[in-house]
Formats: C-alpha cells, sequence, structure tokens
C-alpha cells in the first residue's frame, strides 16, 4: 500500500458510515463490517478528507484551529492517515488540475 505524504490528497471512501456522539466518532465499513473509532482531532481530519486539499493544506486549517507546534501536527496527522488508509477508509484522491497556459 502507498503511504501517505505531504502532498497526498486523501479521499474520504464510499461506503463508510460515520456515527458521532460527544466528540466521538465511529466509521463502520459497510464492505467488511469494521469500525475505527475517532476522537475529536481525527473527527475533524476526516471531515476535510475530501479528495480536494493536501495533507500539507489540511495540516495547515488544523494549525489554525488547534494550538500545537506545526511539525507535531504533520506527524501525527501522517500517522492517523496512515492508519485510515491501511484499514481502507481513505483513498489517495485525484491531483488537482492546473490551470495554467495550455490547461483545461
Amino acid at each position: 500500500m502507498k503511504a501517505v505524504t505531504l502532498t497526498t490528497r486523501p479521499q474520504r471512501r464510499e461506503r463508510i458510515i460515520k456515527q458521532e456522539a460527544e466528540g466521538t466518532a465511529v466509521l463502520l465499513s459497510m464492505d467488511s463490517g469494521d469500525y475505527y473509532s475517532l476522537e475529536e482531532v481525527g473527527v475533524r481530519v476526516w471531515e476535510l478528507c475530501d479528495g480536494r486539499r493536501s495533507v500539507q493544506e489540511i495540516a495547515a486549517i488544523l494549525g489554525d484551529e488547534y494550538d500545537a507546534a506545526a511539525e507535531t501536527i504533520q506527524r501525527d496527522l501522517l500517522e492517523l492517515l496512515n492508519d485510515l488508509m491501511n484499514e481502507n477508509l481513505v483513498d489517495e484522491g485525484t491531483p488537482a488540475m492546473g490551470r495554467g497556459p495550455g490547461g483545461l
């Protein structure tokens, strides 16, 4: 499986059900029946995994929202996203297409 990097654009997989209660979420794969629990920051990361934002962009958003060092945010974010990818909860999204000269 491909490792998540700062340029990866994570995207939530289809057929994943999210149930939230008091700052915690449980993700359930309808395909495997496996579930994964997320705390408050993990829930925010899940929301930001839209396939358009890079990990670096997600880290910057989290840096604005939470009081932690940028290096810590990036390290923890990469670890979480690698876990989510290994659990088949997120995929790598399609890179954004450029709109410069000759672009569409």
